[in-house]
């Protein structure tokens, strides 16, 4: 029964070090991407696509979503060609 109560307790911990870890990093990545279109044409319909998938994962973000904002990011990152 402790040994259960233990790997309980570290799977708990563990998940929520991994969501607070998400969390953190939407907010540097959607900065990474505005960062990169601001330095791009801001005309391109690449980088109005990436600009408007940042505003949604920042908005996912403020939402708590963390894991779909870090996606969405990591997209928009991708189509405007930044290495991570």
């Amino acid at each position: 029964m402790k040994t259960l109560m233990a790997v309980t307790a570290v799977v708990v911990g563990l998940t929520l070090t991994a969501g607070t870890a998400t969390a953190n990093m939407c907010p540097t990545l959607v900065k990474q991407g505005r960062d990169a279109a601001a330095k791009m044409d801001a005309t391109s319909d690449k980088v109005k696509k990436a600009v408007s998938m940042l505003d949604k994962a920042e908005a996912l973000h403020k939402d708590g979503k963390h894991a779909d904002s870090v996606k969405q990011a990591n997209e928009a990152l991708e189509l405007l060609g930044v290495k991570k």
